[in-house]
């Protein structure tokens, strides 16, 4: 299972996604499923990746492929040389729906579902930040000012917080420490989901990476940041007035 979370904010944009991949109670691994890509003053893009593993690793095998064929023919379709963001997003779908032609009769015959899913955001030049998620299908819905985050994979834990609290007002600070504690929420409560976090954190207009950070379990911060928040929903709810039919 994977949790992988974007946040847009008036003040830029945070992706976090966990790092455990599980194919049963006896094999669990470590990848990661963050992939961050940038031509620095002109372009930053986040690329993070939920369902079968050799599925999405396949599609980003190809998008950096043709970033390296790129380099040779300026011609060939990229990641790095589409004109905007939706059109970055078509690039992103025709690769996942190439991949999906590749592998369907092997996969129809092994009974697996083609489930996976992508989240891309980012900047191009002086274009608004932007954030997309990417269904199998290869088509895509944005982030807004109504929905400000998306997410894929085991989202339902890690999903109330962000509800009561996360708006496109919150500042690029407090998004982080919100989506550390949505992905901590999730970790908590589903065991396939899991450390080292990982966290991208994009200000608008900077088109370069300079927050780029991994959380281990034993962080110090990650651990602080829910320690607190444990102990502040514990004594919240011993603060709450009792129910008078109770007291009697």
């Amino acid at each position: 299972m994977t949790y992988c979370l974007s946040l847009k904010c008036h003040e830029g944009l945070v992706f976090l996604s966990d790092s455990r991949t599980s194919a049963g109670v006896d094999n669990v691994t470590i990848h990661s499923k963050m992939r961050v890509f940038e031509l620095r003053g002109h372009r930053v893009f986040c690329l993070m990746s939920s369902g079968n593993l050799s599925i999405t690793q396949s599609v980003i095998s190809l998008i950096e492929r043709d970033i390296e064929m790129g380099r040779e023919d300026p011609h060939l379709d990229t990641l790095l040389n589409r004109t905007n963001f939706l059109e970055t997003v078509h690039y992103v779908g025709q690769r996942l729906r190439e991949v999906r032609r590749m592998h369907a009769e092997a996969l129809d015959r092994a009974g697996i579902s083609f489930n996976s899913n992508f989240i891309l955001g980012g900047q191009i030049e002086k274009h608004p930040p932007e954030i997309y998620q990417i269904y199998p299908e290869g088509n895509a819905i944005h982030a807004s000012s109504e929905s400000p985050f998306l997410q894929i994979g085991e989202l339902k834990y890690g999903k109330p917080i962000l509800d009561r609290v996360f708006t496109p007002r919150t500042t690029l600070a407090e998004a982080a420490k919100l989506g550390l504690l949505s992905l901590d929420a999730t970790a908590r409560s589903n065991l396939s989901v899991g450390t080292p976090f990982e966290m991208l954190a994009y200000r608008v207009d900077s088109l370069e990476v300079r927050h780029r950070i991994k959380f281990e379990e034993n962080d110090p911060y990650l651990r602080m940041v829910c320690d607190r928040w444990q102990e502040g929903l514990i004594q919240l709810v011993h603060n709450i007035p009792e129910l008078d039919v109770l007291k009697q």
